[in-house]
Order: C-alpha cells, then sequence, then structure tokens
C-alpha cells in the first residue's frame, strides 16, 4: 500500500481483541523468464497468503518465524508491518515451538536455521496431500 494510505493506520495499533485466525503469511513468489521467440524478458509475481494457523503443525516452521519476529532487522520488519500482530503471533509461535519439542517433531536444542529441504520442511508433501484430500 502506498505511503499514507489510510489503511495504513491500523499498523500504528495492536488491537487486543484480533484473533489469530485473522492473521496470514504474506510470501510473493517471483518469476523471471525469458520469450522464446523476442528473447524479451518477463517479470511475474504470485502473492501467496497464507493462515499463520497451518504452522502448528509445520515440523521447524513455528520456531524459524519466532526467530524471524524476534531478530528481524528492525528497518526490514517495519517495511513488512509486522509488529501490530507479533503481540498475537509471537506467542502462538513460541507455544508451537515447545510443543513440536514435547512430541518429538523437533529435536530438543535445534538451533534455527534454513531447513535442509529448504524451501520445504519435513512432512510438507504428505500434509499437501491431505490438504487436496488424497
Amino acid at each position: 500500500m502506498p505511503p499514507g494510505d489510510p489503511r495504513e493506520a491500523h499498523r500504528a495499533t495492536q488491537s487486543p481483541t484480533l484473533p489469530l485466525s485473522r492473521v496470514h503469511l504474506r510470501v510473493d513468489w517471483q518469476t523471471l523468464r525469458r520469450l522464446p521467440l523476442s528473447g524479451a524478458i518477463v517479470f511475474n509475481f504470485k502473492a501467496l497468503f497464507t493462515p499463520v494457523t497451518e504452522f502448528r503443525d509445520e515440523a521447524y516452521i513455528p520456531a524459524l518465524v519466532a526467530k524471524i519476529l524476534k531478530e528481524g532487522k528492525e528497518g526490514l520488519m517495519r517495511y513488512k508491518g509486522t509488529w501490530h500482530v507479533e503481540h498475537v503471533v509471537l506467542p502462538a509461535m513460541e507455544e508451537w515451538k515447545e510443543e513440536q519439542v514435547r512430541r518429538g517433531v523437533v529435536v530438543e536444542g535445534w538451533e534455527e536455521s534454513t531447513l535442509e529441504e529448504s524451501p520445504w520442511f519435513p512432512g510438507w508433501e504428505e500434509k499437501w496431500h491431505r490438504q487436496q484430500g488424497f
């Protein structure tokens, strides 16, 4: 949204009644393609919005999101506009991180880092099949 947009004002407050179910993570998939005949380069992007509640059963993801919210570069986090939802998202990510350790999904003491199968988390394929109805 452009600077000064009236909708920008909601980012200056943290609503105490904001339910976690209303918070989504936006990820942009960007591609560059060269057209075969003209040789022109085409840029495309697709915005994907994932409910943060999906992260509960995604191995390692709550820990990674919590780390980013706590340790992300201040300027980048301000640009991304995370502050107005952190009070809801961060406690949930911390809780789910501990829950995954208790259930043995994540090894206790695991230090947050890029996943070996990045950008995929362990078990992503089973979850995807389940969501597709397989």
